[in-house]
């Protein structure tokens, strides 16, 4: 293969990458108990969100109240079958993006060109659900979604964000059940 396809094909997978990234969607992963009975489970409180600021807190409970009502679960405001247990953190992850023009001189030797590369921190939010059986204080179910955080959102968007992902977080809810 020669140089100039070579550096094709590097140029559109860094391409590619990058639209990745800039096209998040929401990653997320659950684990269950197997040995939990899941039918038993009818109500469910949230435990206090204290890690949050109440703009957040009211955020991720409103989102968690519609997925698990949408499931069949009533929520109570104290001792529900269910405890649910949140957790959040904000990273940053590292994008590369190089931009530029390269050239090949006499005899098929790379020649003169410019490149720009530049490296961006890219905040993306993990939040973590786990629900607790209140009786035996045992995790029985635990969710994870991943994102990357857009600058600038709104308070709807950010809702609609969060929405999204715990509804795909609570999309198979409980284990062994469809959709």
């Amino acid at each position: 293969m020669n140089n100039r396809k070579r550096f094709l094909i590097v140029a559109a997978a860094l391409g590619i990458a990058a639209g990745i990234v800039a096209c998040s969607t929401v990653e997320v992963s659950t684990d269950f108990d197997p040995a939990a009975s899941f039918g038993q489970y009818k109500t469910f409180s949230i435990a206090p969100l204290k890690e949050f600021d109440e703009i957040t807190a009211g955020r991720i409970e409103t989102a968690l109240s519609q997925a698990l009502q949408a499931k069949g679960l009533q929520k109570t405001a104290e001792k529900g079958d269910l405890t649910v247990a949140v957790a959040a953190k904000i990273s940053n992850q590292k994008q590369i993006n190089s931009t530029g023009y390269g050239g090949y001189g006499w005899g098929g030797r790379w020649g003169g060109g410019m490149s720009t590369t530049t490296v961006q921190d890219i905040p993306v939010g993990t939040l973590v659900v786990g629900l607790v059986d209140t009786s035996t204080t045992k995790l029985v179910w635990r969710g994870t979604a991943t994102k990357t955080l857009e600058a600038g959102s709104t308070g709807q968007q950010k809702q609609e964000a969060l929405n999204n992902a715990v509804n795909k977080m609570f999309e198979k809810f409980p284990p062994g059940s469809a959709k």
